[in-house]
């Protein structure tokens, strides 16, 4: 008896490559991928460590700046180097300069307040109310030399990412901060730019510049000279004798008085040409039918 025939697939066999890496060097890349991910940890908590040695000899600005007023250069870098940091580096930043008997907020120049009297906790916010308090551990209050100071430092602590630095890269996220209290619009460039500005064209080389421009509008005075426009104001001139208007002059402007304008009437639009326009497309007339 035949035995029957197995069918024959009409599927072309499936090719692989062939793997030219061994197991070592998948070993080696892993390693590698690691290794390169320590490395950037490291160098993520070294630039965090010298930007807060940086940041333990702020502010460099001196007065007229304060923390209520701080620099823009030295704001501006401070927010800068505070973007890798986490809320725990901040913390690092605010005991080294406690340290150095300094403010706790960065921008501060002032020295932190030190209570001499003994005791562990302070009752602060009174208020004349029994119930209006706080109950705060000394050494809290003497982070900062004020408690405005206190706030401004809180409200940038509160901005820092819970997430370490290299995570944020991988995740392609970055931090933003802003300041309580921000550096006012005019710094030194603004004010120098602001003195090199001329009102009247003269300096600084630009009233030729105007009075070509004069020139342009079509300004042929002496005013065009100086760059100025020449402007002249004349009355008109009415050849006829005035007339004292008639109730006749009136009764054919009821319907548009309303739209006159001290003593002038426009005509685009009116009722007068809308009627006008009306009658002409009449075949069989003008309608008069609105007349008294």
């Amino acid at each position: 008896m035949a035995t029957a025939k197995q069918p024959k697939s009409i599927l072309k066999k499936a090719t692989y490559p062939a793997t030219t890496s061994s197991k070592e060097d998948r070993d080696r890349e892993v390693a590698l991928y690691h290794a390169n991910l320590i490395q950037q940890r490291k160098d993520i908590e070294l630039n965090i460590l010298l930007s807060t040695e940086t940041l333990i000899d702020y502010p460099l600005a001196k007065a007229p700046y304060d923390a209520s007023n701080p620099s823009l250069a030295d704001a501006t870098e401070f927010k800068r180097l505070l973007r890798p940091f986490q809320p725990s580096d901040y913390d690092e930043l605010i005991h080294e300069r406690n340290i150095n008997e300094k403010c706790g907020y960065t921008l501060c120049p002032n020295p932190r307040v030190k209570d001499g009297i003994g005791g562990k906790y302070r009752i602060i916010g009174t208020n004349g109310k029994a119930k209006d308090f706080k109950v705060v551990e000394k050494e809290e209050l003497e982070k900062w030399c004020s408690e405005v100071c206190a706030k401004r430092a809180l409200y940038v602590r509160v901005q820092l990412s819970e997430s370490p630095a290299w995570e944020r890269e991988a995740a392609g996220s970055t931090v933003n901060i802003d300041l309580l209290d921000e550096p006012k619009p005019v710094d030194g460039a603004i004010v120098e730019g602001l003195g090199k500005m001329s009102l009247d064209g003269g300096t600084g080389g630009k009233q030729q510049d105007v009075a070509n421009l004069a020139l342009e509008r079509g300004d042929t005075g002496m005013a065009a000279k100086n760059g100025l426009v020449d402007v002249k104001v004349q009355e008109k001139e009415v050849h006829r004798p005035a007339q004292a208007p008639s109730l006749d002059d009136l009764s054919g402007r009821l319907d548009t008085m309303h739209l006159t304008l001290e003593g002038h009437t426009p005509e685009f639009g009116s009722r007068r040409e809308r009627r006008h326009a009306e009658e002409l497309e009449d075949d069989d007339g003008p309608d008069t039918d609105w007349r008294m």
